[in-house]
């Protein structure tokens, strides 16, 4: 299984120096080293674990976004969805299960499934430089992330800004 940590601080409760580097710079935080811990040791009872790679996790208030490629989502999953809900109860928050992609708009779209995108645009400005995601207004319940959650986690995956605008 590769993580945000390595697999010798997946098996131990201690971090090496590597590994508490990224966390004391908050390239990675304590509820993800966590959450990496407690998946390697779903993989025990659920050995297709074993070949997975989560790139990121992102712990956001009300969810938990676990990022993945997109031949490693469905592992994550679990069949009927068994290890999401095995992740949720351990850290009593939904989990979001995403399919990485380095493109803002793809990823934007496969972070907000059940949000209509109206539209990905770049937008230029004397301050920075952003992507605007279009989003229906009526779907802001369903996006479970604040605005400034998703501006972070798609920041962190893709290296872009990205702000939410309501239509």
């Amino acid at each position: 299984m590769e993580a945000a940590i390595c697999e010798v601080c997946l098996k131990n409760d201690m971090l090496c120096e590597g590994c508490s580097k990224k966390l004391e710079e908050g390239e990675i935080s304590q509820k993800a080293v966590d959450l990496s811990r407690y998946l390697y040791s779903l993989t025990k009872e659920h050995s297709y674990l074993k070949d997975i790679e989560v790139n990121e996790i992102y712990v956001g208030e009300e969810v938990i976004v676990i990022v993945a490629p997109e031949e490693d989502v469905g592992k994550v999953v679990g069949k009927g969805g068994e290890i999401v809900k095995k992740l949720a109860s351990e850290v009593d928050r939904a989990i979001r299960v995403v399919e990485m992609s380095e493109e803002v708009k793809q990823f934007s779209k496969n972070l907000l499934p059940d949000v209509k995108v109206y539209g990905v645009n770049k937008v230029f400005s004397p301050k920075e430089d952003y992507y605007k995601v279009v989003v229906d207004s009526d779907d802001t319940s369903r996006i479970m992330l604040k605005d400034e959650e998703f501006t972070e986690v798609v920041k962190k995956v893709t290296g872009e800004s990205a702000k939410l605008s309501f239509k």
